[in-house]
């Protein structure tokens, strides 16, 4: 599966399987119990702690993706601060979108040919929302 956090695409595999993996940084049942809003609030806590968690950590923004995916039906995500930046993690908006495989498969392949931008993220698939 893929999975767009932001500007940036992740192949995360089948989320279902993945958190039911010993190496994943929960355990099942710990997954099991994570509410919708719980997750919500790991996603503005490690975004509020990184804003560029996708690119200064992918392994952990990847990670974050699967726990999304597994929870949600959303294969996007945008997170990040207002404007004025947070005080918080609560300040930390976060918007879930279910995207076609094929806008993902296009940025994706883009995104490994080292030819995607911000802007290509933004008009494929953020701007359509709001």
């Amino acid at each position: 599966m893929i999975f767009l956090f932001n500007d940036r695409l992740f192949e995360i595999g089948q989320p279902h399987e993945i958190v039911r993996q010993d190496t994943f940084p929960l355990s099942p049942d710990a997954f099991d119990r994570l509410s919708e809003a719980s997750m919500l609030n790991l996603v503005r806590e490690e975004m509020f702690a990184d804003p560029l968690l996708v690119h200064d950590t992918p392994s952990r923004a990847s990670q974050l993706a699967v726990i999304v995916a597994a929870k949600t039906n959303a294969n996007a995500m945008l997170a990040g601060p207002p404007a004025a930046g947070a005080r918080s993690p609560m300040q930390i908006a976060v918007l879930l979108a279910e995207v076609s495989l094929l806008t993902l498969s296009s940025l994706y392949r883009r995104q490994e040919n080292g030819a995607l931008t911000p802007q290509d993220v933004e008009s494929a698939v953020w701007a359509a929302l709001r």
